[in-house]
Order: C-alpha cells, then structure tokens, then sequence
C-alpha cells in the first residue's frame, strides 16, 4: 500500500519490520495524529477453505467489529474480492469508521480509516480522500508465499 509521504508507519507490536507476518500497521498522517483520520491494515484470519468469499464476509464484517453497521458495498479491490462496510460507534457521541475486508486466496484483510472525534462521519474528515487513494493501491504480493500485505 502507498502512502503520502510525511505519514508516518507504526505497529502495535513496535517490532523492526512493520511488514512482517501477524503485525497491524497504522498510518498516521503529520501532525494531530487523531485530527483528521488515520488508516489501519491488519491480517485477519484466514478464510476456511470450505467456506464461500460471501459467507466469510457475512461472518468477519459481524466478527471483526462489533460496532453497529450501517452501510456496506461488495466489490473488488484490484482483482480481490472486498466488502466495504462502515460501522458506527455510539459512545462519546458516536464516530463512524470504515473497514475494508480484502481476501487473496485464503488470506483475509482489513484496511480500517477511522478517527476519535466524536460525532464525526468518514466523509467529513479530511484524510477521507488520501484513505481511498491509499486502498486503491493495497496489493498483495505473491498470494501462496508471502504472508503480509503491500
């Protein structure tokens, strides 16, 4: 995945390669890192190999967040199969997030653009936009082989 440059890369596990296997990496754009939105990718896990893109769907989008769900669109992100789905939060005055799931082969995605500011939509924070030009470029490399998405 590109980023702009002057964004900043941070895991929560604070290891050395932020694009090693099982890791979760943030994208903090410069400056008030809550301000105006953020974007997380993170491997989930993997798709069962008997079970259907869309039945998986069904269960990561209820599984993966627990938040109230409000709009979801399926479609594919550069050949991929993915579900855009947008949750609300309802505490502090409720903010809205937006997670995209992405599976290659049986690996399964989630590339999240949320914030902390309360009351806000997705659409209102000014990252929005940077977030869809940065999924527009998520791949995954070598689907059999590689475990951590680009």
């Amino acid at each position: 995945m590109r980023y702009p440059i002057g964004w900043e890369i941070a895991s929560c596990h604070s290891c050395s390669d932020p694009k090693a296997p099982n890791v979760f990496v943030d994208f903090f754009p410069p400056g008030e890192k809550n301000s105006d939105g953020w974007v997380m990718v993170e491997h989930l896990a993997d798709k069962p190999s008997d079970m259907s893109v869309d039945a998986w769907f069904a269960q990561v989008k209820q599984t993966a967040n627990l938040n109230a769900r409000i709009q979801e669109q399926r479609f594919d992100l550069n050949g991929l199969p993915a579900l855009k789905v947008r949750y609300r939060n309802p505490s502090e005055g409720g903010y809205e997030m937006e997670c995209v799931y992405v599976v290659s082969g049986s690996r399964t995605f989630e590339i999240e653009f949320s914030s902390d500011i309360s009351g806000s939509t997705i659409d209102s924070l000014g990252n929005y936009p940077t977030y869809l030009q940065m999924l527009g470029t998520f791949k995954v490399t070598n689907p059999q082989s590689e475990r951590s998405p680009r």
